[in-house]
Formats: C-alpha cells, sequence, structure tokens
C-alpha cells in the first residue's frame, strides 16, 4: 500500500510539474526544469522499480492527455535519465559519474528528439537563428526599457552577428554545463526527502587530480591555428574552469560552515559570488590552487571531522 502511495504521488507530482510548465502563466515554464524531481524522490524512498512505475503511469497519462510527443520528449528529457539517476544513486555512485551520466542521456534524449521531428540539420540552425534574432530582440527591448541609451543599443545591435557567432562557438558548453546545473538542482532539492551519501559531504568535494591537465592542455590548444582543435579546446576549457568553479564553492562552502555563519548570510554570499564576476573569477582560482594548497585538510581540526555535512539540511 505504501508503494502504492508512493507511485501514484509521483506520477501525480510528474503530471502537475508538466501542466504547470505547459499551460501556466508567463514563467511558470520553470517548473519543466524539476521535472525529474518526483522520480528522484520516488527512487530514493522507494527504489528504482518505484520511480520506473511512477515515470510510467506519467508518461501513459501524458500519452492518453496531451499526445505522444508529449509523452516522449518527457520521457527521453527526464523520466528515463531520473530512473538511471535513482538507480546509479542507490548503488552508490559517486556524485559526478550520476550527474554527468543523467546529463548526457538528457542531451543525448533532447538530439534524439530533434531527429525525431526533424532528422535534416540545417533546420535545426535554421529554428536556432530565428529564436536566437527573437531573443535578441527582445534583450533590446527590455534594455530600452531599463533606460539604456541609444547609442549603447545600436552599437549591441551592429554586433549581433559577431556575438551569435561567438555563442555559437560555446555552445556545447553552455549546453553541457546548463543541464549539469539542472541536474544538480534537482538533487540538491530531493535531499528535503531522501538522505542520498553522495549528497551529505558536498563541502569536500573536489575535481579529479587529472583535469588539471585537460584545463592547462586545452589553454595552450586555444592558441592552435586550426579552427576545429580551438572550437574544441575552448568548450573543454569552458568545462574545466566550471568544475573548478564548483570545487571553489565547495572551499567557500567548507569554511562558512566550519565558522558557523546562519544559512541567509550563506546564501548570501553564493548570490554576490553569482553577481560578480570578480568573486566568480577569485573562487575559480581557489579551486585550482586547492590542487597543492588542500585548504581545507591544512586548516582541519579533529572538531572539524564532521564538517561537510551541514545539520541544517
Amino acid at each position: 500500500m505504501a508503494d502504492a502511495r508512493l507511485i501514484a504521488s509521483s506520477s501525480v507530482c510528474m503530471l502537475a510539474l508538466g501542466a504547470v510548465g505547459l499551460f501556466g502563466p508567463p514563467g511558470s515554464a520553470l517548473a519543466l526544469l524539476i521535472l525529474p524531481l518526483p522520480a528522484l524522490v520516488a527512487g530514493g524512498v522507494g527504489g528504482t522499480t518505484q520511480a520506473a512505475a511512477a515515470t510510467v503511469g506519467a508518461v501513459g497519462v501524458m500519452g492518453g492527455l496531451l499526445g505522444a510527443t508529449v509523452a516522449v520528449g518527457f520521457l527521453a528529457l527526464a523520466g528515463v535519465p531520473s530512473v538511471v539517476a535513482s538507480l546509479l544513486l542507490r548503488r552508490a555512485w559517486r556524485l559526478e559519474a550520476v550527474v554527468a551520466i543523467a546529463a548526457a542521456a538528457t542531451i543525448l534524449g533532447g538530439l534524439g528528439l530533434a531527429m525525431w521531428h526533424e532528422p535534416n540539420p540545417a533546420v535545426w540552425q535554421d529554428g536556432l537563428s530565428n529564436l536566437w534574432r527573437s531573443s535578441f530582440d527582445t534583450s533590446l527591448q527590455i534594455y530600452r526599457d531599463f533606460g539604456m541609451s541609444t547609442q549603447a543599443i545600436a552599437d549591441l545591435d551592429a554586433a549581433r552577428v559577431e556575438i551569435a557567432e561567438r555563442i555559437g562557438l560555446i555552445l556545447p558548453a553552455m549546453i553541457l554545463l546548463a543541464t549539469t546545473a539542472v541536474w544538480l538542482a534537482n538533487l540538491g532539492l530531493s535531499r528535503r526527502w531522501v538522505w542520498w551519501p553522495q549528497l551529505m559531504t558536498l563541502s569536500r568535494w573536489r575535481t579529479a587530480d587529472w583535469a588539471i591537465w585537460l584545463l592547462i592542455g586545452s589553454g595552450f590548444a586555444l592558441f592552435l591555428p586550426t579552427r576545429l582543435l580551438g572550437w574544441v579546446a575552448i568548450n573543454v576549457f569552458i568545462v574545466c574552469l566550471a568544475c573548478y568553479f564548483a570545487q571553489g564553492l565547495a572551499i567557500v562552502s567548507y569554511f562558512l560552515q566550519r565558522v558557523g555563519l546562519p544559512r541567509p548570510l550563506r546564501a548570501a554570499t553564493f548570490v554576490v559570488i553569482a553577481l560578480q564576476y570578480l568573486a566568480a573569477a577569485l573562487v575559480v582560482v581557489l579551486g585550482v590552487f586547492d590542487l597543492w594548497g588542500d585548504f581545507r585538510n591544512l586548516s582541519a581540526r579533529p572538531a572539524d571531522a564532521t564538517a561537510g555535512r551541514d545539520a541544517d539540511g
């Protein structure tokens, strides 16, 4: 009976999030970003079988009410990756492996959906171009509404093509990092209902030591004349920087917990890091040099043995 309630409630939550995201007021589409959450909770509380059953139930109802396209889209982008992530977490896989596999599954699911709807990649390019033009025009209008000068807006509009080329160059890294961030957010939210051991010591997390060679190698490769190698190098470089940024955030979190800073002040610190590019750059540097400095172990005391586990969480 308990399993049936868990499966039913998880399916209802998936359907509710999907309905709000698809048919809610402007801004409610953000609800679609946490579609994996109910399956993760079901997988943590009950097991992988319960997560799969809840996902199948939600897919069936979505297919009946909204059509096969919506159901297959949910299954490819959130359903299957959620069940896989639950399985790996329950088998005690490392957090970075779980997140990487879940993000890869979502990206591959998106590519599969794109191929299903339109096998011709040239049409994808046209669609992305139209989306870019529309979003850029919307951004310019927002800048006008906020009082940006006419000359500044004209200069920005003149650089439209150059900006598009630069964004296109790093688009793979942006997609990967955005998908990873979504999965990390869902896993973080799931902590309210599920005890995942992999999430209990996040402030002790560190990038693999060998990643420094990827960072150095991709950095040097940026100056190679070959266009293809340069494209690969800049995307690898951005992903490596993001990994060390995450390590820097873990170090900051560790020391904020160690001094006993209240949750609101900790949250404010991370907001400042997110909004101030100089603070973000310092966090990246902190993450890189932790390879040699090992700051958390250098400053650890016997009383810090449990540091990294948030007593409030």
